[in-house]
């Protein structure tokens, strides 16, 4: 799964720890659109938290409903390969895909900021 696009949504609350919502698109058909976690507490680097499907539909997921689940977390499936070493550098190049934009870059490092100040 590569990154054709990125920027950063918001920041929120994701277990505990203040994260950047990241949404992207991707070339992959089966997952097009998905929201990446990533940890904004951290003094160096950052840290990829969760990735999360985004199959929400405007005419459908403006309510609670149960036509279909919208979001699910893929953070464990989205790169299983069967080999561990494999899979951290598979998640650590998707993070580095996202990073890859000086957009959502500036955007980080000013939420980061803005927490600093509170």
């Amino acid at each position: 799964m590569r990154i054709v696009e990125a920027h950063v949504r918001r920041s929120v609350m994701r277990n505990g720890l203040l994260c950047a919502e990241v949404e992207a698109v991707t070339d992959d058909k089966a997952v097009p659109a998905v929201l990446a976690y990533v940890d904004l507490t951290r003094n160096s680097g950052y840290e990829l938290q969760a990735v999360i499907r985004n199959d929400a539909n405007t005419e459908t997921d403006w309510f609670d409903n149960n036509m279909h689940q919208a979001f699910e977390d893929i953070t464990v499936t989205a790169f299983q390969s069967g080999n561990q070493e494999s899979e951290s550098g598979t998640r650590e190049l998707f993070k580095e895909q996202i990073l890859a934009s000086e957009k959502v870059r500036q955007k980080l490092v000013k939420l980061q900021e803005q927490m600093k100040l509170k």
